[in-house]
């Protein structure tokens, strides 16, 4: 085998061909740059006051929480021990929210955070988003010991009746459960961030608003009917004496008569017993926007730049008769495929990867100079796992679509016609996605190259957002690139073995 014939030979000599072109060197830092620029340029003209709402509500760790709920409580100081049992939970009726929203499709949340509840609560005063603690039985997922809002720690699985009970040392809270008030089971300690001597502590319910969703035509909306659910106490026992007394925390989801309650909640006693009526939710609240995703836009302008280089470096040996010449030194002509594909998806990663970081850098403090800051947006950094995730998947997408074009060049050996069908792969079900309703587009970004578009996302799938890629995360988006990559350079070996140069 010939120096020429190796196979570093061959990566040596596309690389020395891609380089030599000067037009092409022009447009791979046109690439960078134009994913730069527009991205900057669209950062510049985003804009949000959701820090400014005043419903807003931040968490002790500085993070955007839900924190409304119907509290029955009262003042302790130093440890504590309170024991309760849920005897019921159920939604209250409430006749607007089963005709849901015209025209929009409630969306089913997962969350640990998501169900209505009925537990004991030890908390940091009265104040939204102050530190917590609370143990509770939920509507179908059972028990669980939740804290500050983010953290969940799942009990038994059980339903209908179930004891409670939340013990204080210190800093310390330990949760426990029972099915009979006799045989506990710990379910684990909870740690609140900030809780002093003197706290609240009491029985609550909370029932988080359905929220509907409506997408397409290039728009989203999103819509929250509010609920209640209603739930007994008995054998309250607390270790000190205290006056109970029933407080609707925060504001955010309030119903407002006809079948709900107003005012966020009520309780009565009878005989002991206590009957709780309350609607809202505690737990994370995050926006949907991702400042990641935001920052990166300009990766599509990047992206026609480099399909037609990839293109262009299948076609123009063809066009020049070139490619003779390269099958008559290296017979194996899949080799020359391969090394093509190499050195153009390494060079368009690195491409990407500078076009995707330098818009990260440009576009992150536009985008905080308008309204994208702490609490509801916390910065980005390079180091963040999300952020380098995001920025290393883009790159990659961008490369693989790339490669995607070579492969289609050499399967069309017509620029103008390889580059329109490469550009149409990926827009092409962009804009249909942009249009169909609902979570219909989901199978789009499964299947086409849009899906790499996900690789731009720190946060998780939404169905709240218009673009049809924030319906799948960024490794599916960047696996179905990777399929394409594998049809499209098989296809076109394939035809490099059947036919004339």
């Amino acid at each position: 085998m010939t120096a020429r014939e190796s196979f570093p030979g061959l990566l040596l000599a596309e690389w020395t061909k891609l380089r030599s072109v000067r037009r092409w060197v022009v447009t791979l830092l046109g690439a960078a740059a134009l994913t730069v620029g527009l991205s900057y340029l669209a950062a510049s003209g985003s804009r949000t006051n959701i820090n400014e709402h005043a419903e807003f509500v931040s968490g002790p760790h500085g993070a955007p929480v839900a924190d409304d709920f119907y509290f029955v409580h009262q003042q302790v100081t130093g440890d504590a021990t309170l024991t309760v049992r849920v005897a019921s939970l159920a939604p209250e009726p409430f006749g607007r929210e089963a005709t849901g929203l015209d025209g929009m499709t409630r969306l089913a949340d997962s969350s640990p955070f998501a169900q209505p509840a009925a537990g004991i609560m030890i908390k940091d005063g009265t104040r939204p988003g102050s530190s917590y603690a609370s143990l509770m039985l939920t509507a179908g997922r059972g028990v669980h010991l939740q804290w500050d809002f983010d953290a969940d720690r799942k009990g038994s699985a059980a339903g209908g009746a179930r004891w409670l009970r939340l013990v204080r040392s210190g800093t310390a809270i330990t949760g426990y459960e029972s099915a009979d008030g006799a045989t506990w089971q710990k379910i684990g300690t909870a740690t609140p961030k900030n809780l002093p001597s003197t706290v609240e502590i009491g029985f609550y319910v909370s029932s988080p608003a359905a929220v509907y969703t409506s997408r397409g035509g290039g728009s989203s909306s999103v819509g929250e009917r509010p609920t209640s659910a209603r739930a007994s106490f008995d054998n309250v026992r607390l270790s000190s004496e205290g006056t109970w007394h029933g407080e609707a925390i925060g504001g955010a989801d309030r119903l407002d008569g006809k079948g709900g309650v107003r005012a966020g909640g009520q309780v009565t006693e009878t005989g002991g017993g206590y009957t709780v009526v309350g609607t809202g939710t505690v737990g994370p609240r995050p926006p949907d926007d991702d400042m990641v995703e935001i920052a990166l836009v300009g990766v599509i302008a990047g992206l026609m730049a480099l399909i037609a280089i990839g293109v262009l470096c299948a076609t123009s040996e063809y066009r020049r008769g070139m490619i003779r010449t390269t099958f008559a030194a290296t017979p194996r002509r899949g080799r020359v495929l391969a090394a093509k594909a190499i050195v153009l998806g390494a060079t368009s990663f690195l491409v990407g990867l500078v076009g995707a970081v330098g818009s990260f850098l440009l576009a992150v403090p536009a985008l905080r100079e308008r309204g994208f800051t702490t609490p509801a947006f916390p910065r980005p950094s390079l180091t963040d796992p999300t952020v380098l995730r995001a920025l290393l998947l883009t790159a990659a997408f961008l490369a693989g679509v790339a490669v995607v074009g070579l492969a289609v060049g050499v399967l069309l050996r017509h620029s103008a016609a390889a580059i329109t069908i490469t550009v149409l792969l990926v827009l092409g079900p962009l804009v249909v996605g942009m249009i169909l309703p609902g979570t219909s587009p989901r199978w789009l970004m499964y299947t086409t190259l849009a899906g790499g578009m996900a690789t731009q996302r720190a946060k998780p799938p939404t169905v709240t957002l218009a673009e049809p890629w924030a319906l799948i995360g960024p490794w599916a988006g960047i696996g179905v690139v990777a399929a394409w990559v594998a049809l499209t350079l098989g296809l076109a070996w394939w035809q490099l073995r059947r036919r004339d140069a």
